[in-house]
């Protein structure tokens, strides 16, 4: 009966193997000429120097950034389009407070992780909408001892919205807040161990930065376990963030954005700083560029088939040239009816359930 199960086990994992797939990004290529031009140049302009915080709205229109020194914690909107800079957002509740973090959604919200000015049991995070940069809501989060925000990002799930909240310094952990009702942000008490958030130092790391979440909810966080200065590491968790499923060596990683089947990092490496694309599936490394007239990169994003690319000082956003990503290949029920009764995967699964099947009459009959 042992070899019984061992044959029908090995027959499952192969069916399981042709039929399920692997899923890792599919157009390496895609990256293999992937190069960095300036795009806009906001130094001394805005008043304001040390763009940290960085989003693009999902629709394409505008790009957000938060600067850190100035006086104010400012959000200024950018046009896509030519980089101009338009309206502008203030967190008016702690005037020294530092907006370190950005996320937007496609509805037209816009979300502000906010670090206060003492750095010091607590944070916040606001949210604004897109015209005007008119603020809806805004919530305070205590925690104890010194307390900092370095990443936001805004998840479609169906109907639902959640705000990812990454927290640094003493305490190290990734919030979930449902913001499906903007005007009532609750706290997703199903995320993590159960509380609404996950404790990073679980992982060990000693500080989380950017973050971001793949569409089967899987986390990318920009990370330093202790070998670099802000960061040495890109880390995947699971969807509940409990447990780690990759981790890939980048040396100061600071930023993180989905890309199709891959996941960018950019680091906070002064004249060294570079992006990087790593595949989604085991965080293997595709493809990294530098470029030349890089302070410290901070926060990246998608705009159409371009990245846009924060650099703190002085205060400038990159670009990519053209990443020619596939459109996702979305399955009808004829397709998949297809492949269920026809396709090339279940006549090699078909084929290998009769091969088990049979090694197991077979067995079963010499034993007898």
């Amino acid at each position: 009966m042992k070899k019984l199960a061992k044959i029908a086990a090995c027959a499952l994992a192969v069916i399981m193997l042709i039929t399920c797939g692997v899923s890792a990004g599919s157009y390496d290529d895609a990256f293999a000429n992937l190069k960095l031009a300036d795009f806009a140049s906001y130094a001394g302009a805005l008043g304001i120097n040390q763009l940290r915080a960085f989003a693009v709205d999902p629709n394409g229109k505008y790009f957000y950034g938060g600067f850190l020194n100035g006086g104010t914690p400012t959000v200024f909107q950018f046009k896509a389009e030519d980089g101009k800079a338009g309206t502008s957002y203030t967190f008016a509740e702690d005037n020294g407070a530092y907006i370190k973090a950005l996320g937007a959604d496609d509805r037209g919200y816009v979300y502000m992780g906010i670090a206060n000015k003492a750095n010091n049991g607590a944070v916040y995070f606001a949210i604004c909408e897109e015209n005007g940069l008119k603020e809806i809501k805004w919530v305070k989060i205590d925690i104890e001892g010194k307390i900092g925000v370095n990443g936001t990002y805004v998840l479609k799930d169906g109907s639902k919205y959640y705000l990812y909240l990454v927290t640094n310094y003493d305490t190290d952990r990734i919030y979930r807040y449902d913001v499906t009702d903007v005007n009532n942000p609750t706290l997703d008490t199903s995320f993590g161990t159960n509380a609404g958030y996950s404790d990073l130092t679980a992982f060990k790391i000693t500080d989380a930065n950017n973050v971001s979440v793949g569409p089967d909810g899987s986390i990318y966080i920009a990370a330093n376990t202790g070998a670099g200065s802000k960061g040495d590491s890109m880390i995947k968790l699971d969807a509940k963030a409990t447990k780690v499923l990759a981790t890939a060596s980048v040396k100061e990683a600071y930023g993180s954005c989905i890309v199709g089947e891959y996941v960018a990092t950019c680091t906070y490496n002064k004249g060294e700083s570079e992006v990087v694309i790593l595949d989604q599936a085991d965080l293997s490394i595709i493809k990294s560029v530098t470029y030349p007239t890089a302070s410290n990169f901070t926060q990246l994003g998608l705009i159409g088939d371009k990245l846009y690319i924060a650099d703190q000082s002085p205060e400038a956003v990159v670009v990519t040239n053209s990443i020619k990503i596939p459109a996702p290949v979305v399955e009808t029920p004829a397709d998949i009816g297809e492949s269920a009764t026809t396709g090339d995967g279940f006549i090699a699964a078909m084929a290998l359930m009769a091969a088990a099947g049979a090694a197991i009459v077979f067995t079963s009959k010499k034993r007898g």
